[in-house]
This record gives structure tokens, sequence and C-alpha cells, in this order.
């Protein structure tokens, strides 16, 4: 093992050898002479025996060179045919790509994105995990996840793709039956119907900009936001939900807006990835693909008009 630390010299040192000269060997390498020989005396002090017969700017084998030349010539090969193949992996749009996304935005917003991505790339894997938790890495670990709302972690990459925002709402049978709320602290009087993780609901007074926070309980409780809404529009109870996918309900009356004089919370959408001195060819551009697909086809065009 620690000949390992003297792999660069013994790489040099085959060079040489096939070189012929150090004045050849120097111009091939694009490394000086004195460096070159600096360098092989350094290897041969590591190894404990003469490698070469210099004189004159020429040289010879020695037999202990001839050896390791003999050993080390073939391994030298097959591991630059192997680095050579890595680097065309790696720089050819193929292999597996590992995504993480939340259950919602995957089935409302990215049909048509993974439909055309896996058209135009068929040499890329695409492994989805869908879930709206934060899902430990240790037991499924992902090369490029999309999370919604304010990023924290240092150690993530990331960029935004799009944004909407949060509507409070109600179906027409529960309105009609219990009213509307008059404010957020009159939600404590009403049915909330529960989508985790959104435990806390925050408004904002238009007029000076306070916060209100008010948490959410209710008998229904459920991490899928589709589920929620159906709740909802069945008169249930209250829900909050995210504009871009209650769009056609909100436009279609089956369920209402309410506290409209009140401000929520903007939900923004990135990628992340985590943070490396090389990305695969096939990550980045499935990042800058979703970049430009989500500039495109953003998931709440009304998001567009009210930023």
């Amino acid at each position: 093992m620690e000949h390992l630390q003297n792999l660069d010299d013994l790489a040099i040192f085959a060079n040489l050898v096939d070189a012929g000269s150090l004045r050849r060997g120097s111009t091939q390498m694009r490394i000086p002479v004195a460096t070159l020989s600096r360098r092989l005396q350094k290897l041969e002090a590591a190894l404990g025996c003469k490698l070469l017969d210099r004189g004159g700017g020429i040289f010879s084998l020695t037999e202990a060179g001839r050896e390791y030349y003999n050993r080390i010539k073939p391994i030298m090969s097959e591991l630059a045919l192997q680095l050579d193949e890595i680097d065309q992996r790696q720089s050819q749009c193929a292999g597996l790509l590992r995504l993480a996304l939340p259950v919602n935005l995957a089935n409302y917003w990215l049909p048509d994105f993974f439909s055309d991505f896996m058209t135009r790339y068929p040499r890329i894997e695409l492994h989805l995990t869908l879930s709206n938790a934060i899902l430990p890495e240790e037991d499924f670990p992902f090369d490029i996840a999309i999370r919604v709302g304010k990023q924290t972690r240092p150690s993530l990459m990331m960029r935004r793709l799009a944004g909407t925002w949060l509507v409070p709402c109600a179906g027409p049978s529960y309105l009609a039956r219990k009213g509307y709320p008059t404010s957020p602290a009159d939600l404590a009087n009403h049915d909330m119907i529960i989508s985790r993780p959104l435990l806390t609901w925050r408004f904002y007074d238009r007029k000076t900009g306070n916060e209100e926070s008010v948490p959410a309980t209710g008998r229904f409780n459920v991490d899928e936001m589709e589920m929620a809404i159906k709740m909802v529009r069945k008169g249930h109870g209250l829900g909050l939900f995210a504009h871009n996918i209650i769009a056609d309900d909100l436009a279609a009356g089956t369920l209402v807006p309410i506290l409209s004089d009140w401000d929520t919370e903007m939900r923004d959408f990135y990628a992340v990835w985590h943070e490396t001195d090389f990305m695969p060819m096939r990550q980045r551009v499935f990042i800058d693909e979703l970049a430009a697909f989500a500039l495109r086809n953003p998931p709440d065009k009304d998001a567009l008009l009210s930023g």
C-alpha cells in the first residue's frame, strides 16, 4: 500500500520510458527536464533501487527499472482506458437520476415535463420518490429534489423554479351552514381540515403588515393535499391550499375563498441538490430543462401577475 503514494511518479516513469529520452518526455508531458529528473530521483529513493542509467540526456533501463516498467505499464494503460470511459459516461446525458418531490407537484404540474424529458433523453433513467415529507437521506438518497418553501440547509445548492400562494377556502355548503370567518382569530370557531405539513396558518394584515398565526387543529388531518381538498369540497370544514392546485375550483365556485382582506404566505418551489466539485451532465441537463419548463409553464400563472 505504501507505493500508492508514488502512483503519479510511477506514471511519469512509464511515460518517460515510452518517450525514449528526458527531452522528449519533457515535451510530451509538458514537465521541465529538471522537474522530471527530480521526480525520478524521488521515486528511486522511495523504491530503494535505480530505475534508469542516465547520461548525456539519454537513458537505459536497469534490470529493476525494466521489471517495474513491465509490471506497471499494462496497469497504467488499463487505468487510462477505464478513466476515459468514466469521463465519457459522465459527459454524456446517460445514467440514473434519483429524484425526490412532493406528490401534488408531480401529479398536477410535472407529467408533461417528465414525458418530454424521457423522449428527449432516452438514455437517462429517472427514479422518482414521491412524498410530501422530507424523507431521511440515508434511506432515500437523491440527486435532485424539488422542495416547497424556504430552504435552510446550507449544504444544499438551490435554484428557484416558480411559486404560488396559499388560499384559505371553504365549500359553499359549509359557508351556508357555518357562515364566513371574519378574522384569523375567528378560525377557532370553525372546523379546520388540515393538510400536513401546513400545521400553522399565517395571515398578514394588508394595512399594518402584522402577522397572525393560527395553529391548525381539527378532526381531519392528512398528509396529502388532494384528499384534504375533497373534504373541504364536501363541506366538512375550512382548508388552506396552494392556489395552483385549486384555481379551477375557485373559478367554478366549488371552493370559495375566505378572509380575502388578509394576505397569506407565498410558496416558492426550488430544485435542490448536494454541493459537489463535479456535477454529472445528466444532472445539469435535468436542472436546466426543469427551470426552462417552469419558465414556459409556471404552475400558477396568476402568481406571475400577483408578483
